[in-house]
């Protein structure tokens, strides 16, 4: 079973020190099943694991950096400028500069070399990974179409003519007595 939406919120309350009731109604559950919804959801071997996925993120990143980065502090002075002509020249992507029609150095061309790399990465949401194999099955693997009525009538008229019976053609039955 994939990691729902709930079940990442739940996840993610567990993390922040809830209990696994009140995490559940922050998920989203019900107050009268989120003793139960919490209990089951504790006991998923999934949800166990994203757990200590948070858990170990948590760890690498200190409060005070999370502090910081999350919100700058406003400046008391803010300064105008007018700005009377937009010059249309070269634009930057990550420090490299493109035009408009050009790909930016780095990125994948090719749609489905994308996709290649989200579904070969281990690390990625394991629903994520699936839905990329999904998209990129039609580069790889053309649908098989089914046979039409003509061409099934034309197949058996073939093998009828084929077998030397009664609709067989002249050389087949010729090719059944010689």
């Amino acid at each position: 079973m994939a990691l729902t939406a709930k079940s990442k919120a739940f996840a993610q309350a567990v993390v922040d020190g809830m209990s696994n009731k009140d995490a559940a109604i922050s998920a989203g559950y019900s107050e009268k099943t989120a003793m139960q919804q919490g209990s089951k959801l504790a006991k998923l071997p999934e949800v166990i694991a994203y757990i200590a996925k948070l858990k170990a993120d948590k760890k690498l990143t200190s409060t005070d950096e999370k502090l910081t980065s999350s919100k700058p502090k406003p400046t008391a002075s803010v300064q105008v400028v007018k700005v009377e002509k937009i010059e249309s020249g070269p634009e930057q992507a990550h420090g490299q500069f493109v035009g408009r029609d050009e790909i930016a150095i780095g990125a994948p061309e090719d749609p489905l070399e994308y996709l290649k790399t989200v579904w070969m990465n281990e690390q990625e949401d394991p629903k994520l990974r699936l839905d990329a194999a999904k998209a990129a099955m039609p580069y790889i693997h053309g649908k098989v179409a089914d046979k039409g009525k003509k061409q099934t009538q034309e197949e058996e008229a073939h093998a009828a003519a084929k077998s030397g019976g009664k609709f067989a053609t002249r050389a087949a039955r010729k090719a059944n007595y010689s």
